[in-house]
């Protein structure tokens, strides 16, 4: 994700249109069975046990931080939503070595998010993306 956010980053320059890019993670512990439906030619989430995943999937971008109008989702920065912190916990030690690296600053947000439709008791990880020519 961070490669994907220098990419963008340095195509911003060359775009007729300013667009910045924000990146977002769902860390999500349930298996998922995903199959790609080729009449349509595109992926479909399969069976009633994946209906939470489909659901948040199409909620989280939307998302704001509990008590403020802030959207979770800003640009220079990526966002890791979760329910427990088991889902996360993977996460950290790859964070951890991109920090020390210079990749991401130093900053690691723990964030409580608004409910959503038909959703609660999201958390999210938010860490801002370093752009200098050190980091790249």
């Amino acid at each position: 994700m961070v490669e994907v956010a220098h990419l963008t980053h340095r195509l911003l320059s060359g775009l007729p249109l300013p667009l910045q890019t924000t990146q977002l993670i769902l860390a999500y512990a349930q298996p998922v069975d995903i199959s790609f439906r080729q009449d349509e030619r595109r992926f479909d989430v399969e069976g009633s046990y994946s209906i939470r995943y489909e659901v948040l999937k199409k909620r989280i971008d939307k998302a704001y931080i509990e008590g403020t109008q802030e959207r979770l989702t800003q640009p220079n920065t990526i966002a890791i939503v979760y329910s427990h912190l088991s889902e996360v916990t993977d996460y950290l030690p790859f964070i951890a070595d991109m920090q020390a690296s210079g990749a991401l600053l130093p900053e690691l947000e723990y964030l409580d998010l608004e409910p959503l439709q038909g959703v609660a008791h999201l958390k999210a990880l938010r860490v801002h993306i370093n752009y200098t020519d050190s980091a790249q």
